[in-house]
């Protein structure tokens, strides 16, 4: 007698866990699709270096993928004739502060002169012109050798600091003119990455809270940044040019490293995310069953964002209905 009773206690109890089993449900999440886009790398800002003057040029110090030294010099320019210039404005000087010294002094002499009527006011007139014609000689000479010394510090070619050359079109010796291009530098320690997106996929990425990039050449994933977002609109492609920014980088940063970018977009209408053992498969068809046990076909569209779900598809269920998590597979 004890054993039956056993035997119809284990039965009951297989039965309830059976029941709780079958009845386990979840909620449909709705299915994302990932839109993605390819940029390559560049540098956050390019600059032509340019002569304002002309001379020979007597020194260039970084080559073609140096970075420029700390000092900013990139090139050298003979400062000999602006040096001869500077000289000469000097010696101008010297004469004109002798000749206001000189008018000074004879002009002070003729007002006491005049004072004691042993002189022409008409003199000392003569001298107080030739005084202020000094003074004013002496100002301009001073102001040119302002504008010299001006030149000759760019004869120092200048380029920003820590920045890498490019291209290099000049080389020492050469006769350099004003306006030349002496060479294209970038500015290396922030690369961009330009991207083309639809209004709907920008707005998605400016609610993205970590921007990540892959990069499929160097097998590794950056994060990202959103640099500039140019304010116009592209009518032929119909989309809006984004710069994102990289800082962080897994080798030495240059341009033309492919980066990829990948937008989860919403599903349309109809497609949510189900885990995989919710799906009652057979051989071309699946369903889904809800709570009340309708079964509802769904066409499987690929794997889920997480491991161990399945993005599906159907004009008869939507985000947020509940279905049996695991319904029995009794096959078609």
């Amino acid at each position: 007698m004890w054993r039956k009773v056993i035997f119809l206690t284990l039965i009951l109890i297989l039965a309830s866990a059976d029941l709780a089993h079958s009845k386990k449900v979840f909620v449909a999440k709705p299915a994302k699709r990932y839109v993605h886009m390819t940029g390559f790398t560049r540098p956050r800002t390019v600059l032509t270096v340019s002569s304002e003057e002309n001379a020979r040029c007597l020194a260039v110090y970084a080559d073609i993928g140096d970075t420029i030294k700390p000092d900013g010099v990139f090139a050298k320019l003979d400062p000999t004739f602006i040096d001869f210039d500077i000289r000469r404005n000097l010696d101008k000087q010297q004469a004109t502060e002798s000749d206001v010294y000189f008018y000074s002094k004879e002009a002070e002499r003729y007002r006491t002169l005049i004072e004691k009527k042993h002189a022409a006011q008409t003199t000392l007139d003569a001298l107080e012109s030739d005084l202020a014609s000094a003074r004013e000689a002496t100002e301009a000479l001073k102001v040119e050798e302002l504008i010299l010394r001006e030149h000759k510090r760019r004869h120092s070619i200048q380029a920003p600091a820590g920045w890498r050359v490019i291209e290099r079109y000049i080389e020492p010796g050469e006769l350099v003119r004003n306006g030349d291009e002496l060479a294209k530098i970038g500015n290396f320690k922030i690369l961009l990455v330009p991207l083309a997106l639809t209004p709907s996929e920008l707005i998605t990425l400016q609610k993205m809270k970590d921007i990540k990039l892959h990069l499929p050449e160097l097998d590794a994933t950056v994060p990202a940044w959103i640099e500039n977002i140019s304010p116009d609109y592209d009518p032929d492609m119909r989309k809006i040019q984004v710069d994102l920014g990289i800082d962080k980088f897994p080798m030495e940063k240059r341009g033309g490293i492919r980066a990829d970018l990948y937008i989860p977009m919403a599903e349309g209408k109809g497609a949510v995310i189900v885990p995989d053992s919710a799906l009652v498969q057979g051989y071309e068809e699946a369903y889904l069953v809800r709570e009340d046990g309708e079964e509802v076909p769904v066409i499987i569209m690929g794997d889920g964002d997480e491991e161990g779900t399945k993005r599906v598809r159907s004009k008869e269920i939507a985000a947020g209905d509940r279905f049996l998590a695991e319904p029995p597979q009794t096959g078609f």
